[in-house]
């Protein structure tokens, strides 16, 4: 890659903002995404791919908690759209599942890191915790979502379910944040593969 390309780059990417617009605009971009792909819902809230989850992974992977921050606040959004018909929520309740969504990443990142005494910088990190940071962040994220739910039914699914139905519609969303995550990394890495080739045979 040629080095005024590489140092124009490395200027978006280190840029005050980006952290923020990073997951603002990639949580928002997928959710309009989502919206499309309704085949794999299971419930109100539930999907079987859900693939804003992959860009919360990589929004606090990148950036940590202020790509977290980012995503919250397109969460904000995109939960105020999809369930601001539903009368047990209110603003509050909305911006609590939206930091659910946001901040298990990252707090599952940062467990994950701390376990296995990875640095700040990331370096010591190998696909093994990446897996375990998108299993952990989306147990963690259908749990509270789940919980969330059962004190403020959104779908009739959630109001008095029996046990077997709570497990599936929280083994669901788990199998839809894990599935989305890894449909994401992997994409991601496939085009991060694409472009060093690309641009590497130019250079």
């Amino acid at each position: 890659m040629p080095s005024n390309q590489t140092n124009h780059l490395e200027a978006i990417m280190n840029g005050p903002a980006t952290p923020y617009l990073f997951g603002f605009i990639g949580w928002y971009v997928m959710w309009l995404i989502q919206l499309q792909l309704t085949v794999f819902d299971y419930a109100l809230g539930v999907s079987l791919i859900f693939l804003p989850a992959g860009i919360r992974t990589l929004a606090v992977l990148i950036f940590g908690f202020r790509g977290a921050i980012g995503v919250f606040l397109g969460s904000v959004i995109s939960t105020s759209g999809y369930m601001g018909h539903v009368e047990s929520l209110n603003f509050f309740s909305i911006c609590i599942i939206a930091a659910v969504s946001a901040f298990s990443s990252y707090l599952m990142m940062a467990l994950v890191c701390w376990w296995r005494r990875i640095g700040s910088n990331l370096d010591e990190l190998v696909f093994r915790d990446i897996l375990s940071i998108v299993f952990t962040q989306g147990l963690l994220s259908a749990s509270l979502h789940q919980i969330i739910y059962a004190f403020h039914p959104i779908a009739s699914e959630y109001d008095h379910p029996s046990q077997a139905e709570t497990l599936r519609l929280w083994a669901a969303m788990a199998t839809g944040d894990v599935v989305g995550s890894m449909i994401m990394m992997l994409s991601a890495v496939a085009l991060a593969n694409y472009f060093r080739r690309a641009y590497g045979a130019t250079s």
